[in-house]
């Protein structure tokens, strides 16, 4: 429909579903989201000021309604790729993206696991040419992945990090927001808890991981991101269990191997130690 769509048809179809997102389709009009997450979803965006969209190729993980892949859109990005592997969550996202008339690519079939193999069709330019790829037919990576709302929701929050690294180019940047624990002076990853009790940070069955902020900084260095400290944006959540916990969002730069120690770097390139991580070889 598109264009063609009136206030009404676009009211009368909101008010069916049900939305996480609050995602302005009107001037008037915009899904009604979760409205306890908008000071969140402000903080990700006073993070979000630090990058610059415009003309750049961005990939959106955990898209679910698809809010933070339509305005990088509208930021400019010359490309957004939305990803997820819940694909009921689809329908939400074709209907904005039918009434903003976006050019968003979905692709909700695609796992935080696996983005290099779902992806490799958008990032490669030559099937021609054996693995390992070299870097100079790699240009098709993307400059912004925004990894939002989703490590720690993971069983394996690292790999999700290798994975994210694995299809930006170097010298570009993630866009990074998750559950935390409110410490910088201290690395430490808090589990959720077993299956019927996940309580300990947070009263959810979909959260296993709430690091601390220093743990996350740590986490990034070591899958070749380096943490931009000037971006980083937090909000409180209280205390649980004596843990300050909260949100943070920040940016980290994807950096080479050349700017890494050389044994991690080595490291890294272990695959069957770092199965999500393909290296690019610089």
């Amino acid at each position: 429909m598109g264009g063609t769509w009136t206030d009404s048809e676009i009211l009368a179809e909101i008010n069916k579903r049900s939305w996480y997102h609050k995602i302005t389709l009107r001037p008037a009009i915009s899904t009604p989201g979760v409205a306890i997450l908008e000071p969140l979803w402000e903080s990700t965006r006073k993070a979000r000021q630090h990058l610059n969209y415009a003309g750049k190729r961005v990939l959106d993980i955990a898209s679910f309604d698809g809010m933070w892949a339509f305005e990088a859109e509208k930021l400019g990005a010359s490309l957004v790729v939305a990803t997820d592997c819940m694909q009921p969550l689809y329908s939400n996202f074709e209907l904005c993206k039918d009434i903003l008339g976006s050019k968003v690519l979905p692709l909700y079939n695609i796992s935080p696991y696996t983005l290099w193999e779902g992806l490799k069709v958008l990032l490669m330019d030559d099937f021609s040419t054996p693995l390992p790829f070299p870097q100079h037919i790699r240009h098709n990576l993307f400059d912004i992945v925004q990894h939002t709302g989703l490590l720690y929701h993971v069983r394996d929050p690292l790999w999700t990090i290798s994975q994210a690294r694995s299809v930006v180019k170097t010298g570009g940047h993630l866009l990074l927001e998750t559950a935390c624990i409110l410490d910088d002076t201290e690395s430490r990853m808090i589990f959720n808890g077993p299956p019927g009790n996940m309580n300990r940070i947070y009263h959810d069955i979909t959260t296993y991981w709430v690091p601390s902020i220093k743990c996350l900084k740590e986490m990034l260095a070591s899958t070749l991101f380096e943490p931009l400290p000037h971006t980083i944006q937090t909000i409180s959540s209280g205390t649980k269990n004596n843990y300050p916990i909260g949100r943070v969002t920040m940016v980290a730069r994807a950096i080479s191997g050349k700017e890494t120690a050389a044994d991690s770097y080595a490291e890294l390139l272990r695959i069957y130690r770092n199965p999500g991580l393909v290296p690019d070889y610089l």
